[in-house]
């Protein structure tokens, strides 16, 4: 699969910080209707971990990068029930191996999109423009979240 570049991830950021609520909804119901099966499954993490802040957050970068993937003429695959329930073993070891080691390298060969996990890093580690910074907690579980996320496209899509 073609790397998700900076420059993308930037533009989408330029466009969906700059929508109004209405086109920021008309722009979630595309990439949720392209997608119905993986954003069930990346919202159910706010379930999962009992955190209701995360799942603004899920939407937000839910609909960033897939945009980003858009902007880089990328046509994604559908993910279904069977391609999640396929990949989930085997990122839950990927991310135990990385979370014990902090081996950064073993995450960006796994999702095959080296610059969309630093961006991720680097999205839950600093603060916002306004200073707003995540607490760890949400932090981590929006990192999971994402790489989830990215190494599923990455697998459905190989």
């Amino acid at each position: 699969m073609k790397f998700i570049s900076l420059n993308s991830v930037d533009a989408s950021i330029a466009l969906v910080d700059n929508l109004s609520d209405d086109a920021l909804s008309i722009l979630c119901e595309k990439h949720a209707s392209r997608q119905p099966e993986l954003i069930d499954y990346i919202l159910s993490a706010a379930v999962e971990y009992e955190n209701s802040d995360l799942e603004g957050l899920l939407i937000y970068y839910f609909c960033l990068l897939l945009e980003s993937y858009e902007l880089e003429g990328i046509e994604l695959k559908k993910v279904d029930v069977i391609d999640i329930e396929s990949f989930e073993e085997e990122f839950l070891s990927v991310l135990e191996s990385y979370f014990e080691n902090e081996n950064l390298e073993l995450l960006e060969e796994y999702t095959g999109q080296p610059d969309l996990v630093h961006f991720m890093l680097v999205e839950i580690s600093t603060p916002d423009e306004d200073g707003t910074t995540l607490e760890d907690e949400t932090g981590i579980q929006l990192f999971i979240s994402m790489m989830a996320l990215i190494s599923i496209i990455a697998k459905t899509n190989s």
